[in-house]
C-alpha cells in the first residue's frame, strides 16, 4: 500500500472514533471567558445580576439573577420601580439603583 493512502485510512479512522465525542459538542454554547454574563461569584455573593429584558404587550419584563420580573415585583428588600429596554431601576425606600445590561463606555 502506498504511504498516503495509509494515512487517508487512518484518518479516516480518527475521525470515525472521534464522532461520537465532536457529536456531543453544543454548538450553541457560550465560549469560556464571556463577559456579558454575570459570574456565578457575582451572583453568589449577594450582587443583583440584570441578564436580560423582554418586551411584551408594551411592557417590559426582566430576568435579574435568573427569575423574572415585572414593574411592581419584590426582589428581596427591594422594589422594580421601573423597567426600560437599557436598564432596570430598583428602590428600598431610602435609595435607587440602576442594574445595566452592559457598559456603555467606548473602550480604545
Amino acid at each position: 500500500m502506498k504511504l498516503s493512502t495509509m494515512i487517508l485510512i487512518s484518518a479516516v479512522l480518527i475521525i470515525v472514533a472521534l464522532s461520537p465525542a465532536l457529536a456531543a459538542l453544543d454548538p450553541t454554547k457560550p465560549a469560556i471567558g464571556v463577559t456579558s454574563m454575570p459570574s456565578e461569584k457575582s451572583t453568589a455573593d449577594g450582587e443583583l445580576a440584570l441578564q436580560s429584558i423582554f418586551s411584551r404587550s408594551g411592557s417590559f419584563s426582566a430576568i435579574i439573577s435568573g427569575k423574572s420580573y415585572r414593574e411592581g415585583d419584590m426582589l428581596g428588600e427591594y422594589t422594580i420601580s421601573k423597567i426600560n429596554s437599557k436598564d432596570v431601576v430598583i428602590t428600598d425606600g431610602r435609595q435607587q439603583k440602576t442594574l445595566r445590561m452592559y457598559e456603555y463606555e467606548i473602550k480604545k
